[in-house]
């Protein structure tokens, strides 16, 4: 994405034979954004998406018409599959990826990621629209952009390095597979956690007690509920819930614990139907049921009945 983004100051230095080089670069700064947010900030890596497909299309068609097309043609078939087709698709995926950075800010639980939203928010998100914007429809002159587009690149550079230790442990490993599997197994959220001192100490246990007696199975949820229900600070819930079970977003911390008690259900009441279940444990439909028990399980809540049942025979 730095590289991307030089692309807009070097430009106007590059010799005409040798732009096409900096302009497909250019082109690619959307879908590198949208990349970057969701690598980031999305709970979930979902690469093969619609969003996903419109990025790289955003990119590709325009390098691949470059040679045959202009942009600024008589609006054919190739000018609006080759460039007007992929503009649009750059604003959908630059708003997207702002969307992903705003969508789970509230119930994100890594401080450093937290603070990076913010960054990216008004530093990426204003200066890549603002490189679209003016490529589409030339606005500004080349090396404003340049220089807007370049002095965006080096601000993230910063954050990044700033906060690197933080930001890159959300793309190793999962720190709450542990957890996931106890809670999978039915375990109490207690086993897993990590030894904790003073203050952090007595937050967990007040935490584990209201989880104990079933205060997940609230529907919506929110942090702040759960706040005014143990009288535990917000920032302090994100701190427990974050270094001493593991869990990033607070929605994977209360959909484990939901459908640990949904799987429990759904092997030892083979007569509940499975609506009903996905009730009681605090959804308010089936289909959120079911798409946080795949989540979790790795298959649908009736799959896992049928293969309980099938264990259960043999």
């Amino acid at each position: 994405m730095i590289i991307a983004s030089a692309a807009f100051l070097i430009d106007p230095l590059v010799p005409i034979e040798w732009r096409w080089i900096t302009s497909d670069l250019q082109t690619a700064l959307p879908a590198l954004f949208w990349l970057l947010c969701h690598l980031i900030f999305a709970p979930r890596l979902r690469l093969l998406s619609v969003w996903g497909a419109m990025a790289l299309y955003s990119f590709l068609a325009p390098a691949l018409a470059r040679p045959f097309v202009a942009p600024g043609d008589v609006l054919t078939p190739e000018v609006f599959f080759g460039w007007r087709l992929g503009q649009f698709f750059e604003y959908v995926v630059v708003l997207h990826g702002l969307s992903l950075v705003i969508r789970y800010w509230r119930n994100d639980l890594v401080e450093a990621r937290r603070k990076a939203r913010l960054a990216f928010l008004l530093i990426v998100g204003s200066a890549v629209g603002v490189a679209t914007v003016s490529l589409n429809f030339g606005l500004y002159h080349e090396y404003i952009r340049g220089i807007i587009t370049g002095l965006a690149a080096f601000a993230v550079l910063i954050c990044l390095v700033k906060s690197r230790e933080g930001i890159l442990d959300l793309v190793g490993s999962n720190r709450a597979s542990g957890s996931s599997q106890l809670q999978s197994s039915g375990a109490s959220v207690s086993d897993a956690r990590e030894p904790l001192t003073g203050q952090q100490d007595e937050d967990a246990a007040v935490l584990g007690r209201t989880m104990d007696a079933g205060f997940y199975r609230t529907e919506k949820l929110t942090l702040k509920k759960l706040s005014d229900a143990t009288g535990i600070p917000e920032y302090r819930l994100r701190k427990v819930i974050n270094q001493s079970l593991g869990y990033r977003n607070f929605n994977d911390y209360i959909n484990q614990l939901r459908v640990a008690e949904a799987a429990e259900r759904l092997r030892n009441e083979p007569e509940t139907p499975v609506l009903n279940i996905s009730l009681d444990v605090g959804y308010r439909t089936l289909s959120s049921f079911n798409r946080a028990f795949r989540d979790i399980q790795n298959t649908t809540p009736t799959e896992f009945r049928q293969q309980c049942s099938g264990a259960a025979t043999h």
